[in-house]
Formats: structure tokens, C-alpha cells, sequence
């Protein structure tokens, strides 16, 4: 059991290596005005996370095991904070390198003066605004700054603060109400807490402007450096000696407007790609293909639920990235099933997903996973899959779908390749 003394000496020993590579690479030392550590090349990232892990620790111990839970419990005051903040554009108010006093934020907000400084002054316990003690005027950290200058940041934390936590914290209700092995997607604490009978995507469909700011959210999470494209090229060998071949089709199943089709195709020599979406997905689709792929991809409408056509050349494979993970295990079952009309004795089914550890996670740059399962069973009663969870999924679906490899790509993603192998 370490000593404190230890505890601490290891962070100050990792903190000097990280000021060594900061040094290296030209940088000022971090601050919370300045977003330094971002700035580090993509494989020195590791050195942040290990002293924010041990930090987090030492943190934790430090609090002991009622105020650390209490600090949990009462998270919720901080997320509040962050919501009022971000809803009435607060950071906007705020020149981005000069400073604003109360009254300014208040009249150009609309959100009341006495509102703005209690609601500001929470947030400035997490680092976000800071205020100056002799003017009492608000200015920027970087945090607060980021809000103002990263508009799909905005929506993402207003996604999440108003929409996904509210309904998150309706989960008991609604397991009373269906009961808890319930599957069906409009029986989610996303519908109960809209007080409706639909689906969380029929909901924002019916609301434009939630719906907008649901896309737009998307798009933030999906510019991680773990959603990179290019961790796929090295979780599955896609330019195989048995793949990659001239004839050879992928169907991209749920492809969306195509963006990993075209990428796999300028890294595949051979292969062809076959884009299968809803019909008003595809007709936007159909003009967004880029020039230099566009003799390598077509498009099909498809909804998946349905049974694939058989085709004489039949595919090399059938892609699901990011399909699964919306769907409860009952249909994604039927998903899977709906794929057996179209499949020959070796054709592979790729499923690309976010793959939780089959254990707990202390790692603060490797539990998202957890926090994105959280938020799937809010929005859709769907789950984040363990290896042993998609195991039992194919052997429900059917015994002929055999699981040959998961292929996880090195550095900072929690993407996996699961290569499947129908062997009928």
C-alpha cells in the first residue's frame, strides 16, 4: 500500500517528464487559459492521462469515501450550473479576451443580473470563468472561452444537459413502468420524459430544432480523435490477398452519406462499395460522393430491418459501424437475421462498435464507454457491448454467424473490428 509521500512523488515525477516534452516542443506550461496539452503530438497524449489518472486518485482518497460519494450526489448542481450557463449563451456574453461585469452579461443574455453571478460564480468552482476580486468583472479561462468559440461544443453540452440527463434520471420510473428487460425503443426514459409514445429519433424528428442540435452533437463526439477513420485501416486487413480483390463489394449497411465508404475506398485498391441507407438519406447521399471514389460506390435504399436481397456476385462482406450500439438486443437480432438471404459459405460481416472492457474502468480517458452505455439505455434502451455480450448476440441470431477476431486498433480508441464468418 503506497504512502502518500509515494503517491505524490510519482505524479511529480510523471509531471516532470510532461514538462520535459512540453519544453521539447516549444510550448508554454498548461494553464487554465490556455488549452496547451492538446496541442501535444497524438502519441505523447499518454503522458496527460497517467497524471490525471494518478491525481484523480490521490483526489479521491483525499476526499475520503463519504465526501467522494457526496461529491457524486451533488454533481448534479454543477451540471445545472453548466445548463443555465450554456443555455443562455452566458460565455458569449463575455468578450473573448476582456472581461464583462454582471450587469453586461445580464443585459445581454436576458438571464437576470442576480441569475448570471450565482449561477457564474458555481461554475467558477470548475474552472470555467474566472472572476476578477477588486472590479468583480467576469473574465474568460479557456474553458468558459471554448464555449463561446466552438458552436458544436454548445450543442453537445446542451444535448446532454438537457435532453440526456433528464430523461437519464427518469430510468427507475420507466423500468417500473415496462419492466426491466423491456427492448422496445419507444419504451425508453427519453419517451417517458417526453411524455410520449415514440421513438427518441421519431421524437426529435417531430421537434426540428432538438433535432438539429441532435446532429450537431453527433458531429462534435464524432471529431474525437478515437472516432478517426484511420484506426479502422489498422483493427481489419482490408486490402487482404483475399479481400481486396477486383470484383470484390462491401455493403455498407446504415452507411449514412457514405463517409467511411469513401475512405475505405481510397485505401483498397480493389474494392467496391455499396452504400445502404434510408431513401431520403441516400437522395442527399447520391450527391456527395467525391470524384476520385465515385466509380467505386453506389448506393441502395435500405432499411435494415428488412431481409436483404441475394445477388449473383454476392459480397465480400456486410459493414455495420455504429449500428448496433442503438438497438436492444431483439433488434439486433433482427439486424443481424435480416443479412442471411444475401450471405454465401464465407462472407464476412464487420461489425465496427465501441467495445466495453468486460470489467470496471478507474481510467479517466477509458470510461466514456461506460458513459456512452449510460446514455444508449436513456435514449434507446440499447447498450455499449461487451466481446462476451456480442457473442451471445450472434449465437441468438444464429449459429452460423462465427465470431474469427476483434481486431482493436493501437492508441487512443475504444473502436474494435469484430470479423465475422458465415459458414453455412
Amino acid at each position: 500500500m503506497s504512502t502518500l509521500t509515494a503517491r505524490a512523488e510519482l505524479i511529480l515525477a510523471k509531471a516532470k517528464q510532461l514538462d520535459a516534452i512540453i519544453e521539447a516542443n516549444n510550448l508554454p506550461y498548461p494553464s487554465f487559459d490556455n488549452d496547451v496539452l492538446d496541442r501535444l503530438p497524438k502519441d505523447l497524449q499518454a503522458h496527460r492521462w497517467a497524471i490525471a489518472n494518478d491525481a484523480n486518485d490521490l483526489k479521491r482518497l483525499m476526499r475520503g469515501p463519504v465526501m467522494q460519494t457526496l461529491d457524486i450526489a451533488h454533481s448534479w448542481t454543477d451540471s445545472v450550473a453548466l445548463m443555465v450557463i450554456n443555455h443562455y449563451k452566458l460565455a458569449s456574453a463575455v468578450p473573448e479576451y476582456g472581461d464583462a461585469s454582471y450587469a453586461e452579461i445580464a443585459a445581454t443574455s436576458k438571464l437576470a443580473e442576480s441569475l448570471c453571478r450565482r449561477f457564474i460564480r458555481c461554475a467558477i468552482g470548475n474552472n470555467i470563468f474566472d472572476e476578477d476580486p477588486e472590479s468583480g468583472k467576469v473574465f474568460h479561462t479557456e474553458s468558459s472561452r471554448q464555449l463561446a468559440t466552438r458552436p458544436q461544443l454548445h450543442e453537445a453540452i446542451g444535448f446532454q444537459l438537457e435532453d440526456v440527463g433528464p430523461a437519464a434520471f427518469k430510468l427507475p420510473i420507466t423500468w417500473t413502468k415496462y419492466g426491466q428487460e423491456d427492448e422496445e425503443p419507444n419504451h425508453c426514459a427519453f419517451s417517458v420524459e417526453n411524455c410520449s409514445d415514440k421513438t427518441t429519433y421519431d421524437i426529435y424528428a417531430s421537434d426540428p430544432e432538438r433535432g438539429r442540435r441532435f446532429g450537431a452533437a453527433m458531429q462534435f463526439y464524432t471529431q474525437d480523435e478515437s472516432w478517426d477513420l484511420r484506426h479502422l485501416l489498422t483493427s481489419f486487413e482490408w486490402t487482404g490477398v483475399d479481400f481486396d480483390l477486383p470484383g470484390a463489394s462491401i455493403v455498407d449497411v446504415g452507411g449514412g452519406q457514405g463517409q467511411v465508404s469513401h475512405y475505405l475506398a481510397r485505401n483498397s485498391q480493389h474494392l467496391c462499395f455499396v452504400i445502404q441507407d434510408l431513401p431520403h438519406v441516400i437522395d442527399v447521399a447520391r450527391d456527395q460522393v467525391p470524384a476520385d471514389v465515385r466509380e467505386r460506390v453506389s448506393f441502395e435504399p435500405h432499411d435494415f430491418f428488412e431481409l436483404q436481397v441475394a445477388t449473383d456476385a454476392a459480397p465480400v462482406a456486410f459493414l455495420l459501424r455504429n449500428i448496433l450500439h442503438n438497438w436492444s438486443d431483439k433488434y439486433c437480432i433482427k439486424i443481424l437475421r435480416a443479412l442471411r438471404p444475401a450471405l454465401r459459405p464465407g462472407t464476412r460481416v464487420l461489425i465496427d462498435e465501441y467495445i466495453l472492457d468486460d470489467g470496471p474502468v478507474k481510467d479517466l480517458s477509458r470510461r466514456f464507454g461506460f458513459q456512452v452505455d449510460m446514455i444508449m439505455a436513456s435514449l434507446f434502451n440499447a447498450q455499449v457491448r461487451r466481446v462476451i455480450d456480442f457473442e451471445r448476440l450472434l449465437d441468438l441470431a444464429d449459429s452460423r454467424f462465427v465470431m474469427r477476431r476483434v481486431g482493436k486498433a493501437p492508441g487512443p480508441t475504444s473502436h474494435s473490428v469484430i470479423e465475422i464468418e458465415w459458414t453455412a
